[in-house]
This record gives C-alpha cells, sequence and structure tokens, in this order.
C-alpha cells in the first residue's frame, strides 16, 4: 500500500509569531504585484503600460517597504 505525504512546502503554514506570517503575506504580495507587471507588459498597449505599470510600481514600492519595516532593516 502506498502512504500520500506532503511537500514541506505543502504543508499547513504554522507561524511560530505575526511576524513571520506578515513577511510571508507580504512576499506573496510582492510576488503577484510582479507578475502583473509583466503581463501588462508583454500584454496591454502603451499607453496603459505606462500608466498601469506606473500604479503597480509605486504599489511594488509600498509592500517593498513593508516588508523591509517588518523585517527590521529599516
Amino acid at each position: 500500500m502506498k502512504t500520500l505525504t506532503l511537500h514541506p512546502m505543502v504543508e499547513t503554514l504554522n507561524p511560530e509569531d505575526s511576524r513571520t506570517l506578515t513577511l510571508l503575506i507580504l512576499t506573496i504580495m510582492i510576488t503577484l504585484v510582479v507578475a502583473a507587471i509583466r503581463w501588462m507588459v508583454r500584454r496591454t498597449r502603451v499607453v496603459l503600460m505606462i500608466s498601469g505599470s506606473g500604479i503597480l510600481l509605486v504599489v511594488l514600492t509600498i509592500l517593498i517597504t513593508a516588508y523591509l519595516v517588518a523585517y527590521g532593516t529599516i
């Protein structure tokens, strides 16, 4: 009989403190914003790309600043 085990990355997250969870959420949000910027550069026209990328870059800057504050480097 075969047994099924989950990969460590798939197991349920059990953070020791709220800082770990905050860093994880910020990392996921930064990844999603970067993916949205890459999608926008490939799929949209120039005017929408410039305005949309500008807005997403502001959001990305805010998220990176929040990550650095939560991590403790700032």
